[in-house]
C-alpha cells in the first residue's frame, strides 16, 4: 500500500514537473520571471524524495522505525540538489556561461529541501496511521 501511494505521488511530481518545465522553457519563461526556477526545484525535490523512498522500501524492516527511513530519503533529495548546484557550477565553470549567484544557490537547496520535507509529511502520516510497513 505504501509503495503504491509513493509510486502515485512520484509520478504526480513528474508529471508536474515535466509540464511545468516544458511550458517554461518553451515561453522563454525562465528568462522572464526570476522565480519559476523556485517551483521547479521544489517539485523536484518532492519527486526525488519519492523516488529515493521507493528505491529505499525494500530495505525497510518491520520493526524499523519509519523516521529513519524518512529521514534518508530526505537526506538523498538534499545532496542529489547540491550535486545538481555542483554539476551547474562545473558547467559554468568549464564553458563560462552565467555565473550562479550564491543566494540563488541556496535558495534553490531550500527549495529542494522544503520540497523533499513536504513530501515526507505523507509518509510521516503512514506511519503513524497503519502498523504495517508496506
Amino acid at each position: 500500500m505504501l509503495r503504491s501511494l509513493l509510486l502515485r505521488r512520484l509520478a504526480l511530481s513528474i508529471t508536474l514537473l515535466a509540464v511545468g518545465n516544458l511550458i517554461g522553457t518553451v515561453l522563454h519563461w525562465y528568462s522572464l520571471v526570476w522565480w519559476l526556477d523556485m517551483p521547479a526545484h521544489f517539485l523536484g525535490g518532492m519527486a526525488v524524495f519519492y523516488l529515493s523512498a521507493v528505491l529505499l522500501l525494500p530495505y525497510l524492516k518491520k520493526s524499523t522505525s519509519g523516521y529513519r527511513y524518512i529521514f534518508l530519503s530526505v537526506l538523498i533529495a538534499f545532496i542529489l540538489g547540491a550535486v545538481w548546484e555542483g554539476i551547474q557550477l562545473f558547467l559554468f565553470l568549464y564553458s563560462g556561461g552565467t555565473q550562479p549567484i550564491p543566494l540563488d544557490v541556496v535558495s534553490d537547496l531550500c527549495f529542494d529541501l522544503a520540497g523533499s520535507l513536504l513530501a515526507s509529511l505523507t509518509v510521516i502520516r503512514y506511519f503513524t496511521s497503519h502498523n504495517e510497513t508496506r
